[in-house]
């Protein structure tokens, strides 16, 4: 629903200057929507409750009186109604407290710095397979405290990689704790998340080596994109991009949504087909897109290349080696037991093995 404002002057100086800042100060703001009225008659301004005009008023209510705020002040003020208008994108951060799940946090927050973002960071435990708690039959109430001792630790430590250390991110992250299998609720709390970042490995135990680890897990079965973080990784633009196409004609709808979600551009997009074939050398050769793909964004380049390899996730992570690629896009979709069994996922063999973040969105959310 549009603000309403309404400004009212009989067209003196400071009117005038007035009505100039708040239409410039509405430029800088393209995504605030709003009905400005202007009141010029004296009779129809008396009709409103204000102290002396010119005045600008907010939904019925004075914002300013008797002055002539400048642009500045004026965007500032109406900054707080984009972001009411506009709802908070919220970020999901999966850990397990391990320097992996670190370095996916402080990626996430580097990621949040860019945009109207609600960084939540979320841990699930279950007790009774927590292999990470030395005393397993400690009393639930302690056992919590101990996790939440551990959940303010991690989100006030300061991140180190390359040697450096940085100060704690100023957006200040909600937490929660769960008790449930991580896989399962981190999937559960999906549904009303827009993103997931997480790492691409944890602390590791027997159960991750028998059922898989919970990274793949939810990045085969959330119901948000996934970023999958490998240790170290540090957020630092995404430029060149890698999409594992499969001529799918879904790929332009998906783009359109990464594209509005991590606010990307400049960038180059290098769309990947790979062609698998046993005992084939690593070739590239430059190709047409399949079918026409419009992003929307002038700043956002397109390419396409065919790869013949061997195996798809070598050609793929070669390639994104070859052009310095700082981000890949795969596509998967979401299977039933059945088919997971005999399907060999791609995306669980990218998520070991790459070097760089890994985003997984699903063609069939």
């Amino acid at each position: 629903m549009p603000l309403r404002i309404k400004l009212l002057g009989i067209g003196c100086r400071k009117s005038k200057a007035l009505k100039n800042n708040l239409y410039k100060a509405l430029d800088r703001l393209p995504e605030l929507e709003v009905e400005v009225e202007e009141v010029t008659r004296f009779h129809d301004i008396l009709e409103y409750q204000i102290a002396a005009a010119p005045a600008l008023l907010i939904e019925g209510r004075p914002a300013f009186q008797d002055e002539t705020p400048g642009v500045d002040e004026l965007y500032a003020f109406l900054k707080q109604y984009q972001q009411k208008q506009k709802p908070m994108k919220k970020l999901l951060v999966p850990t397990d407290f391990s320097d992996v799940a670190a370095n996916a946090y402080h990626f996430a927050q580097q990621l949040a710095a860019g945009g109207d973002w609600e960084v939540v960071v979320t841990h699930a435990y279950h007790p009774s397979f927590d292999y990470s708690n030395p005393y397993l039959d400690m009393p639930a109430a302690e056992f919590e405290a101990v996790k939440r001792e551990l959940m303010e630790h991690f989100v006030s430590e300061p991140s180190v990689s390359d040697g450096e250390t940085s100060a704690p991110s100023a957006i200040a992250p909600k937490t929660e704790l769960r008790i449930g299998f991580a896989g399962e609720e981190i999937v559960r709390d999906s549904k009303q998340a827009t993103l997931i970042v997480m790492g691409t490995t944890g602390q590791g135990n027997l159960m991750e080596q028998v059922f898989g680890s919970v990274s793949t897990h939810v990045a085969q079965n959330a119901h948000c994109p996934v970023f999958l973080i490998p240790g170290g990784c540090r957020c630092s633009g995404f430029e060149n991009i890698v999409y594992a196409s499969n001529y799918q004609a879904a790929d332009e709808a998906i783009l359109a949504r990464v594209i509005d979600t991590l606010g990307l551009g400049p960038a180059t997009i290098h769309f990947v087909h790979v062609e698998e074939e046993e005992d084939k050398a690593y070739k590239v050769e430059a190709v047409a897109l399949e079918h026409a793909v419009k992003v929307g964004k002038p700043n956002i380049d397109l390419t396409a290349v065919e790869v013949e390899c061997t195996d798809i996730q070598e050609g793929i992570l070669h390639y994104a080696q070859d052009i310095g690629a700082d981000l890949i896009i795969v596509g998967t979709v979401h299977r039933s037991l059945l088919e997971r069994l005999f399907h060999k996922s791609l995306t669980k063999r990218l998520t070991f093995h790459t070097s760089v973040p890994l985003l997984v969105l699903h063609y069939d959310d």
